[in-house]
């Protein structure tokens, strides 16, 4: 059975070259990335590689921008998306031990 260009080039709806320009996107926003820890950049990385595989064609949709642009867009994507989660990592350490107020029972 052989795998024709189409199947390989859309992969779980996915385009080969958005994955790849994604996960590029969000390596080297890593590199710019300070203070985590070895299992948080791999989780960065690849919740920045998911957002912009995910966000890439609906930019591409919402913007009417042509087909090729999609190679971009999942690179800004990624690398945008790769610096929010040490963004949202910082902002859940903040908000761990914040005890929230007790409302007065009513009766």
């Amino acid at each position: 059975m052989a795998l024709d260009p189409q199947t390989i080039e859309n992969l779980a709806g996915v385009k080969a070259a958005t994955l790849v320009f994604s996960f590029v996107g969000a390596a080297v926003s890593l590199s710019y990335a300070k203070e985590m820890t070895r299992g948080q950049a791999v989780t960065a990385v690849f919740a920045g590689t998911a957002v912009a595989v995910s966000a890439a064609p609906l930019a591409l949709h919402y913007l009417g921008l042509p087909d090729p642009f999609e190679r971009g867009l999942a690179f800004f994507a990624g690398l945008v998306a790769m610096r929010a989660v040490p963004a949202l990592l910082a902002v859940v350490d903040r908000f761990r031990n914040v005890k929230l107020p007790s409302l007065p029972d009513k009766e």
